[in-house]
């Protein structure tokens, strides 16, 4: 055998960035490039279609090496996989994910909590497993404290967190009074970015904000004459992992660079910043819940692959109540295939090299320090959080940003899922909550309402708009009946007053629109359907009560039905 290296690309010709951009002008036509090709993220970050090493030319740092990887506190590389509780979970629940595979508990409890209510919780969980107090649990630390001297456990081998806000003026107290007692491994604080992805912040607001508590916490420690290394080594960061893949990412990515950035301005020698990744609450649906099985899933991969040290994952039915057993298995499931199973751990910095992922970190990185640097100057965070919520409503509503099960596809005739209540977040922002709320609506009369579809021509001809108005109108709980398909608008009229649906809703081509749809909207009308809608763009000429059509705010036109339909 030849010792010569086989060139797999050697019989072919060197393809650069200009020809390819030659054949893609080709395809689009005359279309503009960046209108049909290029996403923006609400950073303002542009997404191009192609990436090349020349994208990530002026960066030095590399892949699969600090701050890229996950902390050396991390036994053999992997995540811990640590489930959320509270009381209503109970004590049953708590020992059934433990037995199952989780690794750590968070439990969300309230001051009413008390000692004993504690010990019955965590009844006969082994003082081996870190049990760590969620951001808003703070009242209950002495308890847990209590509770660890009642069971003998030893101050050195304490294992949880205390999950206290970086900005209480207690902070430093607290992280001075568990250096001196020993609680070495105990973490005292939580710098909680999920709170700002819960209320509608965008990638780089949620890491400058984060990054923001984070320097506030040290310059607490350091006021109070701690040291800065052992005082960063008791702070976890918090952040949300959604369901672009690759934005979060590129974002626990970018949280670790930025931390290392401050730490090492601190005089610190720069360390792994501990990150505890949360399936993002504003993903998760009430209505279809099990597709949020697919959303936490994805955003599980993207939070291991960005190399967060801890990942929660919400059960599918979390929006709904307290969850039942087989919503927290297959949550903590979802964790144990992608460790176990899959082996994701064990690839160190699986994006790493990617030219997409390296610019999409770098740019992160670049918005989030200089958002960073506004906000040290005393600009507003609220505010550019609420422009993001804005925007992003906007793209729920026109469905640009669509909620599969929700906005798109839904399915009026799912089985209802019922949950013992829980009390919600009042700052979580969830995407689905607008919609939900119609198909609330819709489904509290006696019957389900109707809309007809009044489809002219053969089916070739308006079957496109009429899976499109089925789907519309089924967003807000609407049934769509008809849609057979009418050769003239007589006979379309005849069939609308069979229905006995209250509106109807005008389906073809534009060509039959052309001919026959100023017709059709007249002999409804003069039939005496009240409110006649056209799917398709707003023309004068059609004399209709509204339109639908795609890039409509489908809030908008659905809330105007429900007006109609006085539900």
């Amino acid at each position: 055998m030849s010792d010569a290296v086989m060139g797999l690309a050697g019989d072919f010709d060197l393809v650069g960035r200009d020809q390819w951009m030659e054949l893609v002008e080709q395809v689009l036509r005359g279309a503009p490039f960046d209108k049909r090709l290029v996403g923006t993220t609400y950073d303002g970050i542009r997404i191009q279609p192609l990436y090349t090493g020349a994208d990530h030319a002026g960066d030095t740092s590399l892949p699969g090496v600090a701050p890229f990887t996950r902390g050396s506190r991390v036994v053999g590389g992997a995540w811990q996989v640590r489930q959320a509780h509270s009381r209503a979970t109970g004590n049953r629940a708590v020992l059934d994910d433990l037995a199952g595979g989780a690794d750590a508990i968070e439990l969300h409890i309230d001051g009413e909590t008390s000692l004993e209510e504690l010990d019955s919780l965590l009844d006969g969980v082994p003082s081996t497993v870190p049990i760590m107090l969620a951001p808003g649990s703070e009242a209950a630390i002495w308890h847990l404290v209590d509770l660890w001297d009642s069971r003998g456990v030893a101050r050195d081998k304490a294992l949880g967190g205390f999950g206290m806000d970086p900005r209480d003026p207690a902070v430093a107290e607290a992280v001075a009074n568990t250096l001196n007692l020993d609680y070495c491994n105990v973490l005292v604080a939580v710098v909680n970015g999920a709170r700002l992805a819960d209320q509608g912040a965008s990638e780089a607001q949620e890491l400058a904000g984060s990054l923001a508590d984070g320097v506030a916490y040290l310059r607490a420690c350091e006021q109070a004459g701690l040291d800065l290394a052992s005082a960063a080594d008791r702070l976890e960061f918090r952040y949300a992992a959604g369901v672009d893949q690759f934005l979060t990412i590129a974002k626990f990515r970018a949280a670790r660079r930025l931390w290392a950035r401050v730490t090492q301005a601190c005089g610190i020698e720069p360390a792994a910043q501990r990150q505890h990744a949360v399936t993002a609450g504003a993903m998760m649906t009430r209505r279809d819940p099990w597709v949020n099985m697919i959303r936490t899933t994805v955003a599980c991969f993207a939070a291991a692959a960005g190399g967060a040290d801890a990942i929660t994952v919400s059960p599918y039915d979390s929006a709904i109540g307290v969850p039942d057993p087989l919503g927290r298995r297959i949550a903590r499931n979802t964790q144990l295939l992608l460790r176990e199973e899959s082996h994701l751990y064990q690839v160190i910095d699986p994006s790493g090299g990617s030219y997409y992922i390296e610019s999409l970190t770098d740019a992160l990185t670049t918005t989030a320090w200089g958002l960073f640097q506004e906000l040290e100057a005393g600009a507003s965070l609220s505010e550019r959080i609420e422009a993001v919520h804005e925007a992003r409503s906007r793209d729920v509503a026109t469905r640009r940003l669509p909620l599969t099960g929700v906005s798109e596809f839904p399915d009026l005739d799912e089985p209802a899922v019922d949950r013992p209540p829980v009390v919600s977040d009042p700052g979580l922002r969830r995407l689905a909550e607008p919609f939900e709320a119609l198909r609330d609506a819709a489904d509290a009369g006696p019957s389900r309402p109707t809309a007809f579809l009044a489809s002219l021509g053969s089916i070739a001809v308006h079957t496109a708009r009429t899976a499109f108005s089925t789907n519309l109108l089924a967003a807000g709980g609407i049934e769509a009946v008809g849609g057979d398909g009418c050769d003239t608008p007589a006979e379309a009229s005849s069939a609308w007053k069979v229905s006995g649906s209250p509106i109807a809703v005008v389906c073809s081509s534009d060509e039959m629109y052309e001919k026959h749809a100023a017709d059709m909207v007249a002999a409804l009308k003069e039939a005496g359907c009240g409110y006649v809608l056209l799917a398709g763009r707003p023309d004068d000429r059609w004399g209709a009560d509204g339109y639908i059509h795609m890039g409509c705010d489908v809030l908008d036109a659905l809330g105007a039905i429900h007006d109609r339909l006085g539900l």
